[in-house]
């Protein structure tokens, strides 16, 4: 079942009626995930929405930390209950999605999200539903570290893809809210202070007029 086609079960969409949720936007290698991980740690009220897959982990990754790893066959089985909130199939042809258990009731739900992706997001009843917008300070700051992901040719252009249109995405978006990740204590406690509502700073005003 491809992504664009799927739609939750009732129950679920009454569980979403109780979640305040923030999208997490921006290109690859921007700091999404760094800066939901580090605020996390500091701040009880934001949790990260863990993603399921179906491919094997790696390494690095650990169950229930990174990922929640379930086999392909079970993923296919809690797609046709429509148990999850959302299904996106990769290019590789593992699953992934996000399961409503994982959308914290209490405190703020946080998940990275591709631009391309937000329009199914911004359609589901959350109680609350927000975007920020992680980019890096310049150009020359972020082409180093998308360089280290060794992307090969046809992956990098796809990012490179993906990254113009979550920019694209973003000016259009009236209810911006931007992190500028120049520095990671900095942008964590201004990741935390947008996610929370807190009154914004004067760096963060400066940073939303500067983005």
């Amino acid at each position: 079942m491809k992504g664009e086609r799927y739609r939750p079960a009732p129950e679920v969409l009454r569980r979403l009626a109780t979640v305040d949720f923030v999208a997490v936007v921006g290109p690859s290698a921007a700091g999404k995930t760094t800066l939901i991980r580090e605020a996390t740690r500091r701040e009880p009220g934001l949790r990260l929405v863990l993603n399921n897959t179906s491919r094997d982990p790696r390494p690095d990754e650990r169950e229930g930390v990174d990922y929640r790893f379930e086999t392909r066959r079970r993923m296919e089985e809690r797609i046709h209950r429509r148990e999850y909130v959302q299904v996106a199939p990769s290019v590789f042809g593992d699953l992934y999605a996000t399961a409503a258990e994982d959308y914290a009731t209490d405190g703020v739900a946080l998940l990275p999200v591709l631009a391309d992706a937000m329009p199914g997001f911004r359609a589901l009843p959350f109680r609350s539903s927000h975007t920020l917008y992680v980019l890096p300070a310049t150009w020359e700051a972020w082409w180093p570290r998308l360089m280290r992901r060794q992307f090969n040719a046809e992956v990098l252009a796809g990012r490179l893809a993906e990254a113009r249109r979550s920019l694209e995405f973003a000016l259009d978006d009236t209810d911006a809210r931007f992190v500028l990740n120049d520095d990671l204590a900095v942008a964590r406690d201004d990741f935390a202070a947008l996610a929370l509502h807190r009154p914004r700073t004067a760096r963060l005003r400066h940073d939303q007029t500067r983005a």
